[in-house]
């Protein structure tokens, strides 16, 4: 969809336009790079992988948990618009006052300059394809990008994610270490967050964003993680004291050997009404 489906047809045209650091205890348990993102301490700095095989619908997914899109026709081209949550297409006059439709809408910036993020749109029956005229970034944990054009009254919506840059010489590698910098609790936040700005690359900012996000709460998971862990450990132990205790009193012998008493005691009280009744 947009951006990511054109990347995808055409992976080798693409152009762009345009501290003190907590360490959980898992991660100080696993090491510190992960398959297909981050390398080792020790990795050197080379190039990624980056051929046609490279498969990065996985990298740039459609689906986003706020957005619901629907197509008009069978035509593969097409771009999605957006629903409401009841299922009804959503209008660009929802946005505001069929008086105001004239003017830039409310919220919306013109999609050019530091404001541009690259949302292609082709409507049912165009043989050309147009870029959105306004747009809307929602930095949400998951950020997104609403879009609208002027001879359509149809919204429009996907993931926002920064645009990537295609180089002969593939992708760089990131070590775990280089992306500290781009923590939300790293020191020097205030000039980073300049240095991004001054980017002028709305998309990169929106996937800054989501790295803070993602970070903290992955070492919120982590923490409860741990604390689980000591949690699980602690009962476990528990239960281990508990059952060789069991085994010290000969418990299983001991409680089954009342079941005969059990059995004994019900056959004597229906022998006893058996013999009243005879009586």
């Amino acid at each position: 969809m947009g951006g990511a489906e054109a990347a995808i047809a055409d992976e080798d045209q693409y152009t762009v336009e345009g501290g003190t650091v907590h360490e959980s205890c898992v991660q100080e348990k696993r090491c510190e790079g992960s398959p297909g993102s981050t390398a080792p301490p020790s990795t050197a700095e080379t190039g990624g992988p980056w051929s046609r095989t490279t498969s990065i619908r996985d990298w740039y997914p459609d689906e986003h948990p706020f957005i619901k899109n629907y197509h008009d026709t069978d035509d593969p081209n097409e771009t999605p618009y957006t629903l409401t949550t009841s299922g009804y297409p959503l209008y660009k006059r929802m946005y505001m006052p069929t008086m105001l439709q004239r003017q830039e809408p409310i919220g919306f910036k013109n999609n050019r300059g530091a404001h541009y993020i690259d949302y292609p749109i082709h409507l049912p029956h165009e043989s050309t394809t147009q870029q959105a005229h306004y747009m809307q970034a929602i930095m949400a944990p998951n950020p997104l990008v609403i879009a609208l054009r002027k001879d359509s009254d149809k919204v429009f919506s996907r993931p926002l994610y920064a645009s990537p840059v295609y180089q002969y010489d593939g992708k760089p590698t990131y070590v775990t270490g280089e992306l500290n910098y781009l923590r939300a609790d790293a020191e020097g936040r205030e000039l980073t967050d300049r240095m991004i700005n001054r980017e002028g690359d709305l998309s990169l900012k929106a996937e800054v964003h989501r790295f803070h996000v993602i970070t903290a709460e992955l070492e919120r998971m982590e923490t409860v993680l741990v604390e689980n862990e000591e949690a699980w450990g602690q009962l476990a132990s528990a239960k281990l004291g508990a059952i060789q205790r069991l085994e010290m009193a000969d418990a299983i012998k001991r409680i089954n050997a009342n079941n005969q008493g059990f059995v004994d005691d019900a056959l004597r009280v229906n022998e006893e009404i058996l013999h009243g009744r005879k009586g």
